[in-house]
């Protein structure tokens, strides 16, 4: 509820504030009015009637005492007076029902309550009055009165009535006034804000707020202008340093490039072992076996019966013709006999075609694998044909071949965070040149400070320190000394301000290094663990990272946030594929012919993903190049090495996630879409 309120310009969250807090205590005070008047209306009518229950008392005692009901009924009629009555009656002692009084448009539908002692009670419809009838303080009956409750609802609507008129009048009236006094507070801030916006917008750092007043908003604006002048001050001295920065990056990228060529004859012997995998695979010789329809061996071949021979009896249970096969699969270890049993039945039995399974064997030399193959003897009554086939070898090589892939999954990393790197150098880079420069001012001013004359004036007053009196008033160096140490105090005191505003300038700087250094280091110190991480805050540590890069390229950058939950990921990947995003949305806005260099950042939610776009106006990519663009190695860009989003696409990939691109041609731009799931449980991460 709050978010929409949250987003409203501030002069009508002002307004809102006024006429919602008058709404809310005119409803509790007309709320508590109404409330009062139906509970004191209601006492008045139960008295009333009450007052009336006595008057029928008095008249109808006398033909209650002689048993007289005409007078009784005569006394009940004049009760027709009242539209509300719908009912009386007077009861004897026994509590027997000796006249009423029944309104006709009641007649057959209302039922007499039975007697009971004097009192009032209220029905969901009626008041039900009851009065003794005594005469001479003896008992004699009751007196019944039932009314309905018709004038308590005409009195409730007529007050509602007047409730809704006092209330939208009073919000008119608050409505005017909060439209005139609003402007008091909202206009400064918006005045505040849209000076603000012109210096983002148009890099003008000599714009300053008119300040309207000595209150808490002239104070922020007193410090935004103060900010204002700092900012102007350093500014040049950034300018300066960019130039130094730039060659340092480029000599980074050298170092990068010769690293990617030693990372490609990683690939290379890659691509090299799964062709000797391959051989090995092709290669390899089979123990065959031929069994009856109920497992029982019928004939092994050569092979089998030499591997037997090599290995020794235990080797596949000496495999020979005649014994049954389930001796052979108690020799498989672990649950793969069972496996391997079931398997193998199934197959006889017709309700399989055919059956594998890989498994370890224990021979007296080394361990070796197989792979149990079963397929049916199609042209017999039963039976089937059980291969054997060694891939001990395969085994190794696809271990190799992991080995290998965990070596470049590690480099596309490392080629990733060095890009993280990079950007954590150019923010370091652009802060040192400005603590550089505070240094050089504070050393200049210490240089050329005016203390230095003070020990010339030490050395002239104890030169004359025996007739120090006379030398001050009556020599003319003398005469000078005072009027120069005023002097001198004053551009003292001027010196030594300048020197605490540089020393707290410089001192901020240090402290922001720290905080670059600091984020770097909280996200090196979390690789591989899953944790709940706030993706808005990951995004903006992301674009702090190239903040300097993306100001000196001027790349503006556009935010569209959405709200967004909470993720169970890996922190430090997300910040490798966005900074490589951001990082190439930069080169490319770069290499564009566009006058004006934008990269739009969107965050948002759908279904059970976070959705993360990265887009930029800049050189586009061609139709032919989306499916290939994130392969190993391939790049569109001059300098480029193809690792970054090849090990993007490979991150997302473990997160449970996509990284995918769009892009209408050349010229015309490109997004990446990044999705990361919601929730992931652990044992799906780890999958």
């Amino acid at each position: 509820m709050m978010h929409p309120f949250r987003n409203l310009p501030i002069r009508r969250k002002i307004t809102l504030i006024i006429m919602l807090s008058t709404c809310i205590a005119l409803l509790l005070a007309c709320a508590a009015f109404v409330t009062y008047d139906q509970t004191t209306f209601r006492k008045t009518m139960a008295r009333d009637f009450s007052i009336l229950a006595n008057m029928i008392n008095d008249a109808a005692a006398p033909g209650l005492a002689f048993n007289d009901a005409n007078s009784i009924e005569q006394t009940l009629k004049t009760l027709a007076a009242d539209p509300h009555i719908m009912a009386a009656g007077v009861y004897d002692k026994a509590g027997k029902l000796v006249s009423r009084y029944l309104r006709k448009d009641l007649e057959g539908s209302f039922t007499f309550p039975k007697s009971r002692r004097t009192g009032s009670a209220f029905k969901p419809q009626r008041l039900d009055t009851f009065q003794d009838i005594t005469l001479t303080g003896d008992f004699l009956g009751n007196v019944y009165i039932g009314s309905d409750l018709t004038e308590i609802d005409l009195r409730l609507g007529r007050f509602l009535i007047i409730v809704g008129l006092v209330l939208l009048i009073s919000l008119l009236a608050a409505f005017g006034v909060a439209a005139k006094l609003q402007t008091m507070i909202s206009g400064p801030i918006l005045h505040l804000a849209s000076t603000a916006a012109l210096v983002a917008n148009e890099k003008n750092y000599s714009v300053r707020a008119v300040k309207h007043g000595n209150d808490e908003l002239g104070s922020l604006i007193d410090g935004f202008n103060e900010m204002l002048s700092q900012i102007q001050k350093q500014d040049n001295a950034l300018q300066e340093a960019r130039d130094t920065l730039e060659a340092r990056v480029e000599n980074r990228t050298q170092a990068l490039k010769q690293e990617i060529a030693e990372r490609k004859h990683t690939e290379l012997a890659l691509h090299e072992s799964e062709s000797f995998a391959k051989s090995i695979l092709n290669s390899l010789a089979a123990n065959i076996a031929v069994l009856d329809d109920a497992g029982n061996i019928v004939a092994v071949n050569k092979v089998w019966e030499n591997f037997v021979r090599e290995h020794g009896e235990d080797s596949l249970a000496g495999t020979r013709p005649g014994i049954n096969y389930l001796e052979v699969l108690r020799k498989i270890p672990g649950k793969e006999s069972a496996q391997a049993s079931e398997g193998i039945f199934a197959v006889l039995g017709g309700s399989m075609e055919e059956f594998n399974l890989e498994y370890p064997c224990h021979s007296k030399k080394e361990q070796r694998w197989f792979m149990l193959y079963v397929t049916p003897l199609f042209q017999t009554q039963g039976g089937a044909v059980v291969a054997h086939i060694d891939v001990t070898e395969r085994k190794r090589a696809e271990a190799e071949l992991e080995a290998l892939h965990k070596q470049l999954m590690d480099a596309s990393r490392q080629a990733g965070m060095a890009e993280v790197a990079t950007g954590v150098l150019h923010n370091v880079g652009n802060v040192l040149n400005s603590v550089n420069v505070t240094a050089t001012l504070v050393t200049e001013q210490l240089r050329k400070s005016r203390a230095a004359d003070l020990p010339k004036v030490v050395g002239l007053l104890k030169a004359n320190e025996s007739n120090l009196g006379a030398f001050l008033t009556s020599d003319s160096k003398g005469r000078k000394i005072i009027e120069f140490l005023g002097q001198l105090s004053d551009r003292i005191q001027l010196e030594q301000r300048n020197q605490i505003k540089e020393l707290e300038s410089l001192c901020g700087n240090i402290e922001h290094i720290k905080d670059i250094v600091a984020m770097q280091q909280s996200y090196a110190k979390v690789s591989g663990m899953v944790e709940t991480v706030n993706v808005l805050d990951l995004v903006e540590d992301t674009l702090r990272m190239n903040a300097g890069a993306l100001a000196r390229h001027d790349v503006k950058v556009i935010r569209e946030f959405a709200a967004v939950p909470p993720i169970m990921t890996e922190k430090h990947k997300v910040l490798q594929i966005l900074v490589n995003l951001v990082r190439n949305a930069k080169y490319a806005c770069d290499d564009s012919s566009q006058p004006e260099k934008i990269l739009t950042v969107r965050l948002a939610e759908s279904e059970d993903k976070v959705t993360i776009l990265v887009a930029d106006n800049g050189v586009g990519i061609a139709r032919e190049n989306l499916t290939r663009i994130f392969n190993h190695g391939f790049t569109t860009r001059k300098d480029g090495h193809g690792f970054g989003l090849h090990s993007g696409a490979l991150a997302a990939k473990e997160l449970g996630g996509t990284l995918t691109v769009q892009s209408d041609g050349p010229g015309m731009g490109a997004t990446f879409c990044l999705e990361l799931p919601l929730q992931r449980t652990l044992h799906e991460q780890k999958n």
